[in-house]
């Protein structure tokens, strides 16, 4: 997963928030890290910043057009296959559908029901913020 310079791969992640939820699937078979949940996002293009691959990928993966606000946090973590670096965004669905597509695998989550989930380990940090201000 690293980049040809050593540089760990870039992800644009975003938290798609709607009254106190957050939109999360599990990941398929096949995948790194099956059967873990995550949030919409993914690697960047050569030339794209974190903030455009998080609105292109959740426009491909969830099916929605979403706004991307604040970076609340940025994380690198390596995993047995390689080295990443997570920017997670804030985001609001902007666009006519405010669903996820049917066949995408969003559900909306609360956001105190996240650490009951398992995700890759880099998200820990942000899941617990996310439950504490929902706590808060």
């Amino acid at each position: 997963m690293p980049t040809d310079e050593g540089k760990p791969t870039r992800v644009g992640i975003g938290l798609i928030g709607r009254g106190g939820s957050y939109l999360i699937r599990q990941r398929l078979s096949g995948q790194a890290m099956a059967g873990r949940w995550e949030f919409p996002g993914g690697k960047c293009e050569p030339g794209e910043s974190p903030e455009a691959a998080t609105a292109r990928e959740c426009l491909e993966e969830v099916g929605v057009e979403v706004s991307v606000g604040e970076l609340i946090r940025r994380t690198i973590h390596r995993y047995p296959h390689g080295e990443v670096e997570l920017h997670y965004y804030r985001c609001l669905i902007v666009g006519d559908r405010d669903e996820p597509a049917g066949d995408s695998g969003f559900r909306w989550v609360p956001a105190a029901d996240l650490p009951g989930y398992h995700f890759p380990e880099a998200n820990d940090a942000v899941i617990a913020a996310l439950a504490r201000e929902a706590s808060g």
